[in-house]
């Protein structure tokens, strides 16, 4: 077989141009930016005691563990990854297609009886031949091929960037709903403790009554005031039981496993410094989404599969092959009983070719390649503006929560005097139950306004570094 080394040369400059131009240079790590204060505010809420589970038993979880769980177990992030596997099966095999196909195979004829000579007359015969050969076989269409892998790898940038930004929302979505879980906690211990005061007060009215110094009408009105608590409670632990059946649909655990917060105080996080202008908000949001990121990489694509189109319809189209093999065949001797073996010999066939096409095909499929790659264009320009809205939305949201904190931490103070107030005065009696009652439902609303305005805080500013799209663990629990 004198032409193998040729044809081997062929292969072996074939591979090294192929995985040459396929070959992505691997860039420096990128560095994200720190946007977080030197110094965190000290404000916090006080969680209360873990309620009793809604089905089988408790599972204490922080912030941590649920970002981890998240990432571990999420449906949607391994979703994502397998929809880059595919991506990572489709460029492979965009790249397979530059390599000929080789094809072994082995091939037995037995003849006997009469058969057509070359001249046209018949004669009678009996053999056997054998020929083991290979294939080497090509139809190549460079430009197509070329355009084709530069399509495949910007759909594989896209879906690695689709599960970045899967991530990140993981990310968000988890630690979102682990701080409504804490607020909902919250709620249940304002509840309770409002539940108790109301108990306790109806207790001493009662005996004032009996006493003949309080009014029926004092322990009606101490009455509706505990059955107005006890409905409290029962809605804010189906609030909180709903919060965890919500956080464990995320995590991807068993939702009949009460979660309750494990830690028993949550501090006012900031992830993103006041400082940081609007203007320089948005320049980061454009940089570092990774969502727009996959919808520039599909613009890329789009357009690569315009020239996959072009030189399909008009090529050039180049066609190879080449088959060697040997040849042996037997027939019967002139003897009887004995047989005439011919040893093997080489046989080889080689052929080329090149070609055009066009069809009027080819202008309709030129035409919807465009409108997909303008489609396109316009799935960037909306994505655009949605992260414009997210970043300007989300810090709005967090300067209006830290405002709110230090004048829910006022109105605690104040409300709390004031109750203390109203229960020495009633005590002297100098004051009616109803102002009480006022007194106390003002206390736990103002513990529930500081609350909500510390857990809203630190949700919108999970947020914020999420539209930035900066938001991972590390950056989240440092």
């Amino acid at each position: 077989m004198s032409n193998w080394p040729r044809m081997r040369s062929l292969i072996l400059i074939w591979m090294g141009c192929a995985l040459g131009g396929c070959a992505a240079p691997a860039g420096p790590p990128t560095v994200r930016p720190n946007l977080a204060p030197t110094t965190q505010p000290t404000a916090s809420l006080q969680i209360a005691e873990p309620v009793r589970p809604m089905y089988q038993r408790l599972l204490a979880i922080d912030l941590a563990t649920a970002v981890r769980v998240a990432a571990a177990r999420n449906l949607d992030i391994r979703l994502a990854r397998e929809r880059v596997n595919a991506s990572q099966g489709r460029l492979e095999s965009s790249v397979g297609s530059i390599f000929p196909v080789i094809a072994p195979g082995i091939a037995f004829a037995h003849l006997e009886g009469a058969n057509q000579a070359s001249g046209g007359n018949l004669v009678f015969t009996n053999f056997n031949t054998l020929l083991p050969s290979v294939l080497i076989q090509t139809v190549l269409n460079p430009g197509a091929v070329v355009y084709d892998v530069i399509a495949s790898r910007k759909r594989l940038a896209a879906s690695e960037q689709q599960e970045q930004s899967v991530r990140l929302e993981t990310t968000r979505l988890s630690a979102i709903q682990y701080f409504d879980l804490v607020l909902a906690q919250t709620k249940v211990g304002a509840t309770r403790r409002a539940l108790n005061d109301a108990q306790e007060l109806l207790r001493i009215t009662q005996l004032r009554v009996k006493a003949g110094a309080g009014l029926h009408a004092d322990e009606l009105r101490a009455q509706a005031s505990l059955a107005s608590r006890q409905q409290d409670l029962t809605s804010a632990m189906n609030l909180f039981y709903q919060a965890s059946v919500t956080l464990s649909l995320t995590l991807h655990l068993d939702p009949s496993v009460t979660l309750a917060p494990a830690p028993r105080e949550v501090r006012q996080t900031t992830l993103v410094r006041e400082d940081m202008s609007i203007e320089n908000l948005l320049a980061l949001a454009v940089q570092w989404r990774p969502d727009l990121g996959a919808l520039r990489s599909a613009v890329a694509a789009a357009q690569a599969d315009q020239g996959v189109t072009a030189f399909t319809g008009l090529g050039p189209q180049f066609q190879g092959s080449y088959r060697g093999g040997i040849l042996s065949a037997d027939s019967p001797g002139k003897k009887p009983d004995t047989t005439l073996y011919q040893p093997f010999h080489e046989t080889q066939r080689a052929g080329a070719g090149v070609g055009f096409s066009l069809g009027l095909s080819t202008f309709g499929q030129f035409k919807t390649g465009k409108a997909l790659e303008r489609a396109a264009e316009i799935d960037v320009q909306r994505r655009l503006d949605k992260v414009r809205a997210d970043v300007i939305r989300a810090a709005q949201d967090s300067n209006a929560n830290a405002a709110l904190i230090p004048a829910a931490q006022r109105e605690v103070t104040a409300a709390a005097e004031a109750l203390r107030l109203a229960q020495t005065n009633f005590g002297a009696g100098t004051m009616l139950l109803i102002d009480v009652l006022q007194a106390e439902d003002a206390v736990e609303e103002s513990r529930l306004r500081y609350a909500t305005a510390v857990a809203r805080y630190n949700q919108s500013q999970i947020n914020l570094l999420a539209s930035l799209g900066l938001l991972d663990e590390k950056s989240l629990l440092q």
